[in-house]
């Protein structure tokens, strides 16, 4: 007597939670934050538990920088709601693998409610382009703060140009307003070590420096810092373009310096304004001093150094 045979169970696929390691039923019940490791979790407070260390190392290094000088704990509060206009339209984003191999991005806008300039910062985790995991995000008025989190590579911004645009009519936009295709749809420079620098002299000013509200009444300095500085230095990172010094003292009632940060554009004819700023700090003057120092006005043992060019076209594109 012959057996019936025995009608085969499809077994049931499992996956465990990364933070509690509790078996969950099924791939597609699980919850997930991003692609890159592959993390499933079982439910939203394993999430949090699993993610909080980075949570607070973050926060601390934001308490460590944070200005005296920054916004008020009520204007905070005023301009909380930036945070999120950032999540949903970024003016920048910027990515950076972390150790344990996820892409942390950081995204970046400013804006001027009463006149004034106002950066929201969002670090999240990123899932099909969407944020899906907000580690910290803050308000801030001092661009320096900013800067501490441009981290990594800067990416494109895509978005359409009208919220009114038909599906199918959208035009892939980068943060220029320039249309992108899919040449120029691609990572832009990474961070480097220019940038590092910059931050460094920009981060050592002192607090009874000249305050970030007055650098509009040096404005005029700009143009005879690039045209006659006093001093000139430039250097050339690897893998990144040409970064210039320029220097000019001030001898008023009080002296002090005026300093551009410059590097080569991408038309050889131009240079691109990094950042512009008076100091009356000499030790920040001292940091500037990088590089090689270019011969100005005049022959050095007699060979005449040639000094980059300023044309009246030049790119200013002062943070």
């Amino acid at each position: 007597m012959s057996r019936k045979p025995r009608k085969s169970q499809k077994k049931e696929a499992y996956v465990h939670c990364v933070e509690c390691n509790k078996e969950i039923a099924a791939k597609d019940q699980a919850l997930f934050v991003e692609e890159d490791v592959g993390r499933f979790f079982c439910g939203e407070p394993c999430i949090v538990t699993h993610f909080t260390p980075d949570i607070e190392k973050l926060e601390r290094e934001y308490g460590k920088h944070v200005s005296a000088n920054d916004l008020t704990a009520e204007e905070r509060e005023k301009y909380a709601h930036l945070r999120w206009m950032t999540l949903e339209q970024p003016d920048e984003v910027w990515r950076e693998q972390t150790v344990k191999g996820d892409f942390r991005h950081t995204l970046i806008a400013e804006y001027k409610p009463d006149k004034k300039s106002v950066w929201a910062v969002a670090i999240c985790l990123m899932l099909r382009d969407e944020p899906s995991f907000l580690y910290l995000a803050f308000v801030t008025s001092d661009r320096y703060m900013v800067d501490m989190f441009r981290r990594g590579e800067k990416l494109k911004v895509i978005r359409k140009n009208s919220l009114n645009e038909k599906p199918g009519d959208e035009k892939r936009v980068d943060e220029e307003g320039e249309e992108l295709t899919d040449e120029t749809a691609r990572l832009a420079e990474p961070w480097t070590e220019a940038d590092s620098l910059r931050v460094s002299i920009l981060k050592s000013r002192k607090e009874d420096d000249i305050p970030v509200e007055d650098f509009g009444f040096y404005q005029n300095c700009l143009e005879e810092t690039l045209q006659e500085p006093t001093e000139l230095w430039s250097f050339l990172p690897k893998s990144s373009k040409r970064t210039y010094h320029f220097i000019r003292r001030y001898d008023h009632e009080k002296h002090f310096w005026y300093v551009v940060i410059a590097k080569d554009a991408a038309d050889q004819t131009q240079i691109e304004i990094v950042d512009a700023f008076p100091t009356t700090d000499e030790s920040v003057i001292a940091l500037c001093r990088h590089g090689r120092k270019e011969v100005l006005g005049g022959a050095n043992n007699g060979e005449e150094a040639e000094v980059p060019g300023v044309p009246q076209n030049v790119r200013k594109n002062v943070h």
